[in-house]
């Protein structure tokens, strides 16, 4: 497992990329319009308590949980940093503490860090539907 994760966690530092170092995204104003594409993708979207199950440098994440026509629901934690260079440093540092199935690292944007846990292990499932809700917000 330990391997695996540190595996996943350098090919996040390939994931992030160079950006724009000082751009930061509005928490508010992304979990709005992350939800709302969510809800406009046919995606039934319950917003949780957030959980202590990740822990990313203290972090503390928004968490959804997102399902469709009565599949299996997987859950998302959306965690905001100061930086994107905050972000990238979290990934390196991240201590998951969950067995769950995950796409750890595959959907970042500037000082945004989502996380898919896919309980039923099909982690394919709404793949296309967070990517689009992730881009969601560009204009």
């Amino acid at each position: 497992m330990r391997i695996a994760t540190i595996i996943i966690i350098l090919l996040l530092t390939f994931v992030l990329g160079d950006t724009e170092q000082n751009h930061q995204i509005d928490p508010d104003d992304f979990l709005h319009q992350f939800q709302t594409s969510l809800e406009e993708q046919g995606l039934e979207v319950e917003v949780m308590e957030p959980s202590s199950s990740v822990d990313m440098q203290g972090l503390v994440p928004y968490q959804f949980s997102i399902s469709h026509d009565g599949e299996d629901s997987d859950t998302v934690f959306v965690f905001f940093t100061d930086s994107i260079e905050q972000a990238r440093q979290a990934l390196v540092k991240a201590n998951f503490t969950i067995s769950l199935i995950t796409k750890v690292g595959d959907y970042t944007k500037d000082n945004v860090i989502i996380i898919q846990f896919a309980h039923d292990g099909n982690l394919d499932k709404y793949r296309s539907q967070i990517y689009t809700a992730i881009s969601s917000d560009e204009e």
